[in-house]
């Protein structure tokens, strides 16, 4: 019953069903819901045990960034600025401690790439103006963080990996076909969105494929032919954006988002250790950062644009340690799982094998995207950080791979049965 409770909390937080049915907001659904399955997986004593939780590497990253945050509302100017973005990722963190709990077998994660890959499809449907050919930019009805293209492209480029997943992992031919079809429309939806960011993101997601791909030829094919649908659908205003990222192409978008990292890094090295605040990165820009000649009339106050930039001006030097960490770490981690696995291969780790470059993929999407979105406090990051950890334990727990216990919690060489590598 939680897991189905955490389904429910995610199609929840991405469709916002208050969105387009407003008296559903009296049943306070998107407060009740997370807390509820938080209670329950806490109280109960299934599978994996909440002492395993609060003792792994990523829970730690998570509760050194509360800490930050903590700090930051101690100090900063305007304190109800850090309290409104604590709430958002408070409710993440408890979101992250749940699916520890509950996603523990290959099944259960299946459900939750399911789930996530209907509720974009469900999102896209419910903004059928995005793929009308109009040449316009269209904002996303769900609102919250998907509120623009960009938003929604990050997103999209963080699930496809899941769907592909899906998609060669099934044995029916129709349930194949399903996933493949739906496949072909994310990677359309991101086209139409003509986000930059989420292009260049997508490119790098299937770059990353390719290279772990030990049929290269079969798999350039195969990116060759999905470049080739991508480009047939692209909206000609799409060519035009991407052609203005550079040089003296530069448009105003681009333009903002350098003068917003610039602004950053000034943060950064007048605040090093404290930042300018959780949640002041626009007001501190509009009146203390705003670049030399720019007048307040000319530019309004801008975000970071940029998950990275973001962090480091907020909260300095110890939330972009945070922040690159926690992606690093977790990267590394996914990798030294594969190259175990592929010094073991076998046709049963196959599978194990696929999960683990699909996470990765996920994390590489993510990261990339992250640089020209401002997400620090959208839910992707905490969601993966556990479905990482997840993914990693299942594979760990199917195929033989072991941790050597080192008694202080972190991850250890891997081992296969009981065999140091």
């Amino acid at each position: 019953m939680l897991y189905y409770g955490l389904l429910l909390f995610f199609l929840l937080e991405y469709v916002r069903p208050t969105s387009y049915v407003p008296a559903l907001s009296a049943l306070h659904l998107n407060s009740i819901v997370p807390l509820t399955v938080f209670a329950g997986s806490m109280l109960s004593n299934g599978t994996v045990k909440t002492i395993e939780v609060l003792r792994s590497a990523n829970t730690r990253w998570l509760m050194f960034f509360l800490v930050l945050f903590v700090v930051s509302g101690l100090t900063c100017d305007v304190k109800l600025y850090v309290y409104n973005t604590f709430m958002v990722v408070i409710g993440y963190v408890l979101i992250y401690f749940v699916i520890k709990k509950e996603v523990y077998d290959l099944d259960r994660m299946k459900g939750v790439f399911a789930t996530l890959i209907l509720i974009h499809v469900i999102v896209a449907a419910l903004t059928p103006e995005m793929f009308s050919g109009d040449g316009q930019r269209h904002y996303i009805a769900s609102g919250s963080f998907l509120g623009d293209g960009n938003d929604f492209a990050l997103s999209v480029v963080i699930v496809i990996p899941l769907c592909l997943f899906l998609m060669l992992e099934s044995t029916a031919k129709m349930k194949k076909l399903v996933y493949a079809g739906i496949l072909v429309a994310l990677v359309l939806a991101v086209v139409v969105t003509q986000s930059r960011g989420g292009v260049i993101a997508l490119a790098c997601v299937g770059l990353y494929y390719w290279l772990k791909s030990d049929k290269k030829m079969i798999g350039a094919v195969g990116i060759v032919a999905i470049v080739v649908v991508a480009v047939a659908f692209a909206p000609t205003e799409l060519s035009q954006r991407m052609g203005t990222l550079t040089g003296e192409q530069l448009d105003g978008s681009a333009q903002g988002r350098l003068l917003a990292w610039g602004s950053a890094i000034r943060m950064a090295a007048d605040n090093p250790i404290l930042g300018v605040g959780v949640g002041h990165f626009p007001v501190k820009f509009g009146v203390e950062y705003r670049p030399a000649g720019v007048g307040t009339d000319e530019m309004p106050w801008l975000t970071a644009h940029s998950s990275y930039f973001l962090i480091l001006g907020e909260l300095g030097l110890p939330g972009i340690i945070f922040f690159v960490g926690l992606i690093v770490t977790n990267f590394r981690s996914g990798e030294r799982m594969l190259r175990a696995m592929k010094m073991h291969s076998a046709e049963r780790l196959a599978t194990n094998r696929r999960l683990m470059i699909a996470l990765n993929a996920s994390l590489v999407g993510f990261a990339v995207g992250g640089a020209f979105l401002s997400a620090v406090y959208y839910p992707h990051i905490y969601f993966l950080a556990a479905l990482l950890e997840c993914g990693r334990e299942i594979c760990r727990k199917s195929t033989g791979l072991e941790v050597v216990a080192q008694g202080s919690g972190e991850e250890a060489p891997l081992a296969y049965r009981g065999v140091a590598i």
